[in-house]
């Protein structure tokens, strides 16, 4: 399995993404009970967040994340999605 660091920038309608929010965040629920989302959360800032994934490869992640609601409502103005190997830590 392959750990993906994906950083969200929000788009400028703020008030469309807090509609929406609820439902993002039951399915980020779904995919952490599944142990796909390993992490996530919104910055200090509320400009973004960065969420960790666990998926068996690139592909597998872009289908999680088309399917988030966030996506679906166009709220997101820039997706990064990084490979991550990690070495230390206590989820080792």
């Amino acid at each position: 399995m392959a750990k993906f660091v994906v950083d969200l920038v929000y788009g400028e309608d703020e008030q469309h993404r807090l509609e929406v929010r609820p439902e993002h965040r039951e399915y980020c629920r779904g995919l952490a009970e599944r142990g796909v989302l390993l992490a996530g959360g919104p910055f200090a800032d509320q400009l973004g967040a960065q969420l960790i994934y666990e998926t068996p490869d690139a592909d597998e992640l872009q289908k999680v994340l088309d399917a988030d609601p966030y996506t679906k409502a166009g709220v997101i103005a820039k997706t990064t999605v990084r490979e991550w190997n990690l070495v230390t830590g206590a989820w080792l």
